[in-house]
């Protein structure tokens, strides 16, 4: 209760950045890097990305969301989420926004030893490889310097901040 209400009093005082960029117009590859979709956690047959995986994550594959992994070799590397659907809550400033006909990522994660080495941009290059006329956004928090960084190093350019 008493975490609920922090988030609650927080979502008046966070501001959100929303990014967007189209899909790659040059199918980009990258040397020893893997860039693996899952649909269904059944699929996963990798032990420790299957440990990493919370009971809340694991019933975001029923509500149609799709876990996104970069291997660089065999290590997992960073994970994130892809939403394609009509309505999105962004729980940090507790708003609802449209994103009918977009593909939107979220939750992403670098693990401490892969950090700071341009890995989350990886990510996100490869990510626009997805053969789709719809738009991706992406977005963060105003005061996280680190993942808004990657976001326009993998040219997202930013389309507007939100406020609660």
């Amino acid at each position: 209760m008493i975490k609920g209400l922090k988030n609650f009093i927080l979502s008046y005082v966070r501001t959100i950045y929303l990014f967007e960029a189209n899909m790659n117009k040059k199918r980009l590859n990258l040397k020893n890097f893997k860039f693996k979709v899952y649909k269904k956690f059944r699929s996963i047959k990798n032990k420790d990305l299957k440990k990493f995986l919370s009971y809340d994550k694991k019933i975001r594959f029923k509500k149609k969301h799709y876990l996104l992994v970069l291997y660089f070799k065999s290590n997992i590397v960073t994970t994130g989420w892809m939403y394609q659907g009509i309505k999105w809550h962004i729980t940090e400033i507790n708003k609802n926004i449209e994103i009918k006909n977009k593909v939107l990522l979220y939750d992403f994660f670098t693990f401490k030893e892969f950090r700071n080495r341009g890995y989350y941009t990886k990510i996100l290059k490869l990510i626009r490889n997805f053969n789709t006329k719809k738009k991706f956004w992406i977005y963060c928090l105003s005061n996280n310097y680190s993942s808004k960084k990657g976001i326009e190093n993998s040219n997202f350019k930013l389309l507007k901040k939100i406020e609660k």
